[in-house]
């Protein structure tokens, strides 16, 4: 039995932790992932790229430079290459030694632990190749059914969805549309993808009775405050308690961010279990 990413009306929104628990281990690694799991999150989000030998790694930005000791482009290097580096030491010295993890690798760990996968795809060069690796990958490690997969390009996302139709979809809406539900059921979208920037109660309640899940990412917070409270001063009004009462209603199944206890307070105030 695959896993339920569409909780809310079971009372439960889903911690989702952005990139692992990326505020206090080095992003998109194993490290992240398993301290994710122990701090009580049982979805997380990451990010992957196709190299030049057809792996598919897990790393959010197109180079390695700002999270890695070496530099380059994900896509233009071998798997053999992005591994002489080290992924852990520039978010602290106590993480030195920290390898890039294959989404293989991840997935297996998915699998055998029940974890929900937001898997975020970033490639840009060779995407119907990048379809055909990614489906293959899904089927041999048996975890198509722990994943969404996730794209701000939906073309890319539906070319995988051709070669395994069922792998579900979410999609990142950054715009609020004339039929904000017609435009992501286009995508052939099982999930979306939300901020609360480009968001209405109304899209959530649309979303909802279509039967969609709906996944609310809150940025990276500024230092000194919460995102909400940055939210609240950019707008001028509570934003949390809206945000509260979105959670409270039943509009949200999954609440993203990289600070796992503050997602868990959020959860906690509106009344549902994270899990």
């Amino acid at each position: 039995m695959g896993f339920n990413f569409t909780v809310a009306e079971q009372g439960i929104v889903l911690a989702n932790s952005h990139r692992g628990y990326s505020m206090r281990y080095p992003e998109n690694t194993m490290l992240a992932f398993e301290a994710a799991l122990v701090a009580g999150t049982h979805t997380v989000e990451l990010d992957v790229h196709m190299t030049s030998d057809e792996k598919i790694v897990v790393l959010h930005d197109f180079t390695i430079d700002r999270v890695s000791t070496g530099k380059g482009h994900v896509e233009l290097m071998t798997l053999a290459e992005l591994k002489r580096y080290d992924y852990g030491v520039k978010f602290a010295p106590e993480f030195a030694g920290t390898s890039i993890p294959e989404l293989r690798e991840v997935l297996l760990w998915a699998v055998a632990n029940g974890i929900g996968l937001v898997v975020e795809a970033k490639q840009k060069l060779h995407q119907q190749r990048f379809a055909e690796v990614l489906a293959a990958l899904l089927k041999e490690t048996n975890a198509v059914d722990n994943v969404l997969l996730l794209a701000f390009d939906h073309v890319m996302i539906n070319h995988v969805k051709r070669l395994l139709p069922e792998v579900r979809l979410q999609v990142v809406t950054l715009a609020r549309y004339q039929n904000q539900l017609a435009a992501t059921l286009g995508s052939n979208a099982d999930s979306a993808c939300v901020e609360y920037h480009y968001i209405h109660r109304d899209d959530l309640i649309a979303y909802k009775q279509a039967g969609l899940s709906v996944r609310l990412y809150l940025h990276e917070s500024p230092k000194g405050k919460t995102i909400t409270q940055a939210y609240n001063q950019k707008y001028g009004y509570d934003v949390e308690s809206e945000i509260i009462g979105w959670l409270r209603d039943g509009l949200i199944d999954m609440l993203s961010h990289d600070d796992i206890p503050y997602l868990i307070e959020l959860i906690e105030k509106a009344g549902k279990r994270y899990y």
